[in-house]
């Protein structure tokens, strides 16, 4: 499937002349590496070495920071594919658009050493002919930006013709389900910059089934481990502070929240299902913009965070974030005896807070094999949110 980037040449796309002088896209991140002599076959282990050699690099960096450097590394280097479409700012308010037509290469010394091969077009789209959606998104922060959602419009413009922006058809509760979108929060928690591993609670499973439980099981939790460079702060900080150095998160999905009734429902369903994790998060596909201040009275009175959820990692936002509570043991204990893998999850976590450093890894490997996994790359998340009808 063809994929459609934006892509920034440079801070305020200042390389964009030497671009289409060259015929390349490029990033210019540890401008010092060739990665041409390592491995890609994993993007997951790419990733988290790029991330690493980033932090070395710019131990002033956040570990946010770096993820973002790497995930954008990996766009240019490897994500995109051959015959895909670039639309690069030309700082004149068009967008230049080129053609990928090679794998990377590294040119040492020169501006965005990190490149593709690109044949541009002799086109310009201007950015007052876009829809006002393609604008916000193509207008994102960042060096990448994934526009394929947008590709019919985007392939209108390049052939010169003005699209027709087909307003989308009510979604109905068939088309997708709410089950379906809980990869899709895993995959962004998993890329957060708190690494949550999370794991689906399946109701049905557990020893009391009523329908009272719906407001005792929450659909999703998780946990976050602090995160140090050093193995020696790591274990400092499980010596003496054991309970700040895993945080345990609790997640309600919800497909839509349109109107004021539906939300405070959904919003103390959250409220309750989360009352005994440190971070209670209420979750949906669509919110209406109408909810949006008493979303926020809501959430400065009780502290549930509010997530609107994307088909991709970049149109997620968390609008609201939650506020950090104590652990409820009493609620943590009823969960662990009615639901095993409630319980599973809660032994795992305490494997690897007691766990030895050199052995942390492993053990937390076995956390993680029982977590939900997401998305081993773009390709395969759009042909997840095709088979389930999730609108992207």
């Amino acid at each position: 499937m063809k994929q459609y980037n934006r892509i920034m040449l440079g801070e305020h796309g200042k390389y964009i002349a030497d671009c289409l002088a060259g015929g390349f896209i490029g990033a210019a991140f540890l401008k010092d590496i060739d990665f041409s002599i390592r491995s890609h076959a994993d993007e997951k282990q790419w990733r988290l070495k790029v991330t690493e050699d980033y932090l070395h690099v710019n131990p002033d960096k956040s570990v946010q920071a770096a993820r973002t450097a790497a995930g954008f590394l990996w766009t240019i280097c490897y994500g995109l594919k051959n015959g895909d479409i670039v639309l690069a700012p030309n700082g004149n308010g068009g967008y230049q658009v080129g053609s990928i037509e090679g794998n990377y290469y590294f040119q040492q010394g020169a501006v965005l050493p990190h490149r593709r091969h690109v044949q541009w077009m002799s086109i310009v789209i201007p950015r007052n002919t876009m829809s006002q959606k393609l604008q916000n998104s193509a207008g994102s922060i960042g060096t990448c930006c994934n526009l394929t959602k947008y590709a019919q419009e985007i392939e209108s413009l390049i052939n010169g013709t003005v699209p027709t922006i087909v307003s989308e058809p009510p979604l109905h509760k068939q088309q997708y389900t709410e089950q379906s979108l809980h990869k899709l929060l895993a995959d962004y928690l998993l890329n957060s910059s708190k690494i949550i591993h999370t794991k689906t609670i399946v109701h049905t499973s557990s020893r009391k089934t009523d329908s009272a439980q719906k407001w005792v099981h929450p659909d999703m939790i998780g946990v976050a481990f602090q995160h140090f460079c050093s193995e020696t702060t790591k274990g400092l900080l499980k010596a003496t502070e054991a309970k700040n150095y895993m945080s345990l998160f609790s997640y309600e999905l919800k497909r839509t929240i349109k109107s004021d009734y539906e939300l405070k429902e959904c919003f103390f369903q959250a409220l309750s299902n989360s009352s005994w994790a440190n971070y209670g998060f209420l979750v949906a596909f669509e919110i209406s913009d109408d909810l949006l201040e008493e979303m926020e009275r809501l959430n400065r009175a009780f502290g549930i965070g509010i997530i609107k959820l994307g088909a991709y990692t970049d149109d997620t936002e968390v609008l609201y974030p939650a506020r950090k509570n104590e652990l409820d043991y009493h609620t943590i204990d009823k969960l662990c005896s009615i639901n095993d893998g409630f319980k599973d999850f809660i032994n795992r976590t305490i494997h690897v807070i007691n766990a030895k450093n050199d052995t942390v890894e492993f053990i937390k490997q076995g956390l993680t094999d029982i977590c939900d996994k997401g998305f081993t790359s773009d390709e395969a998340r759009l042909q997840y949110c095709k088979e389930h009808h999730i609108p992207c």
